[in-house]
């Protein structure tokens, strides 16, 4: 939404949700998580991927119907990821 509706760049929208997180008040579950799916994002992978992705690194593989997903997983060198 952040980046179709209202422009912003995928290091803009990393950048606030990571000092959002950083705030005293808030708090994160899985903050590890989250700053690593922040980095992927970073790179170019859609955020909610990254973070599916990995959330799911404790598993034995992830399928999915999402072939750009797929593409983008393999790239980042998760090679656990497979087209359902």
């Amino acid at each position: 939404m952040l980046r179709s509706a209202y422009g912003h760049s995928q290091a803009v929208i990393a950048s606030t949700l990571r000092m959002f997180g950083g705030l005293p008040t808030v708090e994160l579950e899985d903050a590890a998580i989250v700053s690593s799916a922040l980095d992927l994002s970073e790179a170019g992978m859609d955020f909610a991927d990254a973070l599916h992705l990995r959330k799911s690194a404790h598993c034995a593989g992830l399928a999915t119907f999402d072939r750009s997903f797929l593409k983008a997983a393999r790239a980042a060198g998760y090679d656990g990821v497979q087209e359902a």
